[in-house]
């Protein structure tokens, strides 16, 4: 069930429906490729679909560390058993990606870990599957994260 418990029938009743381009925060906008239902748990924003279950967090940049410095700290706590880790950095945006196999009250799940840096601060995406088919969506919809705005 990919990372939390969802309902037996799609679209869920009493949950905001997102798809396209969805503006997370007043900095960070995300591409949805398909309908997934929104909902706060735990202080951080859940969207998901059946089989896919996207927990976003996003944090400031209080002491105006640098994207690299930020990175390196965030890459340093990754664990050991991480697979197909990926830094990238551009003109505004640096990343962190990298593939889990997580074990949760469930069993074991699936998830690639997605974070994104901007000057201002950076958005943490754990998106978790039950189906290896939902691999390219997931990567597609972690590339997807960026800058609200130009």
């Amino acid at each position: 069930m990919a990372g939390g418990k969802q309902p037996k029938k799609w679209p869920p009743k009493g949950f905001p429906l997102v798809e396209g381009k969805h503006q997370l925060t007043d900095q960070w906008m995300v591409e949805l490729p398909s309908q997934f239902a929104r909902r706060i748990e735990e202080g951080s924003l859940v969207l998901w679909r059946p089989g896919l279950t996207i927990w976003l967090d996003a944090w400031g940049n209080d002491h105006r560390s640098s994207r690299t410095a930020r990175l390196r700290e965030i890459r340093s706590n990754v664990s050991e058993r991480a697979t197909d880790v990926e830094e990238t950095a551009g003109p505004k945006l640096s990343r962190l990606t990298y593939r889990l196999r997580d074990t949760s009250p469930d069993g074991e799940v699936d998830s690639i870990y997605n974070f994104v840096f901007s000057d201002a601060g950076h958005l943490q995406m754990a998106i978790y599957f039950d189906d290896p088919a939902d691999v390219p969506t997931a990567y597609a919809i972690a590339a997807s994260v960026g800058l609200v705005g130009p």
